[in-house]
């Protein structure tokens, strides 16, 4: 019995998830209500706050998830083996299981870069790069190593191109595949370093 609450938990909570992300793609955050989600989602309000707190708890919860799933894929991810491939002309597997996890949750990056979440996300998800990833990079010495500009500029500047590259394929309705865009990423980050 458990198991099919937990269920029903897991199918309500998706729905939610899914309605605001619709709304959300068309409508900015300040404006969308508990109620407009609720509605969206074909339940009442109660249903919805045994879920979460509010529409803030939503968010950031959506978000929470969103990059840890990303956090997943980028710990397979190891500058060395990035340089590595790329040396022998290659683009490594787990470069391109970046790129595929941004297109499976395309929706979600989309909403929640948009002009209509003004929530932060946009930093959060810069932070998490640095974090996660370039930070990296910048400790590895074949990566940067003839670089005269201090580490967080370099940092934003990397994580800024990576951020530009997602947008823009994001834009361009994800018109290239994830091997592809792994490619353009990889000679970004080759062109970077020679600078």
């Amino acid at each position: 019995m458990p198991a099919i609450y937990d269920d029903m938990n897991e199918k309500t909570k998706a729905k939610i998830q899914q309605s605001f992300l619709q709304l959300l793609a068309k409508k900015n955050f300040i404006k969308i209500s508990v109620q407009d989600i609720s509605k969206a989602s074909g339940i009442n309000r109660g249903t919805f706050y045994l879920h979460y707190l509010d529409k803030y708890d939503l968010l950031d919860q959506m978000e929470e998830q969103l990059l840890d799933g990303l956090a997943q894929q980028l710990k397979e991810l190891q500058p060395e083996m990035l340089l590595a491939e790329a040396d022998k002309g290659n683009v490594s597997i787990q470069s391109v299981e970046v790129f595929r996890y941004i297109e499976m949750n395309a929706a979600a990056f989309r909403a929640f870069l948009s002009e209509h979440n003004q929530n932060g996300f946009h930093k959060r998800l810069k932070g998490f790069f640095i974090g996660h990833f370039i930070g990296n990079m910048l400790k590895n010495e074949r990566f940067f190593q003839s670089a005269s500009v201090p580490d967080d500029y370099l940092s934003a500047f990397a994580t800024s191109a990576f951020l530009g590259l997602i947008e823009q394929w994001l834009d361009n309705d994800l018109t290239e595949t994830p091997e592809e865009m792994a490619e353009m990423y990889i000679q970004i980050i080759l062109f970077i370093r020679k600078l």
